[in-house]
């Protein structure tokens, strides 16, 4: 009868040593899950934040160089519409300069051309004012071949500088928008990250929480059902003696 007693109080302890460590196995399992899910959230958070960062600087850095670039471009072209400008104004001048010469020159050959005429009396006016329209129109001639294309020339390529200038501003325009999306799309990123590793740590705190109630849950269950095993397999031992005691270590000798 001892015997029994001793083999059932044996198991007894057997039981819930195995119903504790079952517990200690569920709780150190559910911290190093939640510890886990807290390494992996600081681990995507700092990610999120170090790309976000890269993000802007990266986009701050192009933005500083698209504006140099800019005022690079801009003074370029002031310099060269300035420069434009006083070659006109120089074309211009010498095209006045070489009219009024031609004028002047016109005006002393018609002056020679008549004293000639009245010395010998026998030149037809007509050979007069020939002489006359050909040096007109070699004067004419001078300005419309030669000095109005130049200056026509250069109005073109002042023309198409302007427009080549206005295409790369709207390029670098539609640069920039794009990395102020590529910021925001990073920053959006990085806040989606985090969203996500709070949810992660929330699910592996809840996880954590519903294992540590269910191995509390477990071990009461487990105690009353080997209670009634031990008590059905031992019912030779349900005496009043027996039933007498609640200690389920009475009966060992210590």
């Amino acid at each position: 009868m001892s015997d029994q007693k001793e083999s059932s109080v044996l198991f007894n302890l057997k039981e819930l040593m195995n119903l504790e460590e079952d517990r200690i196995q569920s709780e150190a399992e559910a911290a190093a899950a939640a510890a886990q899910a807290e390494r992996e959230r600081i681990a995507a958070e700092a990610a999120a934040k170090k790309a976000a960062e890269e993000a802007r600087i990266r986009a701050e850095e192009e933005a500083r160089a698209a504006a140099e670039r800019a005022a690079r471009e801009e003074e370029e072209r002031l310099r060269r519409e300035a420069e434009e400008g006083a070659l006109r104004v120089r074309l211009e001048a010498e095209a006045a300069a070489r009219a009024e010469e031609q004028a002047r020159l016109l005006a002393h050959e018609q002056k020679l051309a008549t004293i000639e005429a009245e010395k010998k009396k026998g030149v037809h006016p007509g050979i007069i004012v020939g002489i006359i329209l050909l040096v007109v129109g070699g004067g004419v001639g001078a300005y419309f071949g030669v000095v109005k294309p130049q200056l026509e020339e250069r109005e073109r390529a002042a023309r198409v500088a302007a427009e080549q200038a206005e295409h790369e501003r709207a390029a670098r325009e539609a640069e920039r928008t794009r990395l102020n999306a590529e910021a925001e799309r990073a920053q959006a990123d990085a806040q989606a990250a985090r969203e996500a590793a709070a949810q992660a740590q929330a699910a592996a705190a809840a996880a954590a929480a519903n294992m540590s109630g269910s191995s509390g849950g477990s071990s009461g269950g487990g105690r009353r059902s080997r209670g009634s095993s031990s008590s059905s397999s031992s019912s030779g031992m349900t005496s009043s003696g027996m039933s007498g005691s609640n200690n389920p270590l009475s009966g060992l000798d210590f």
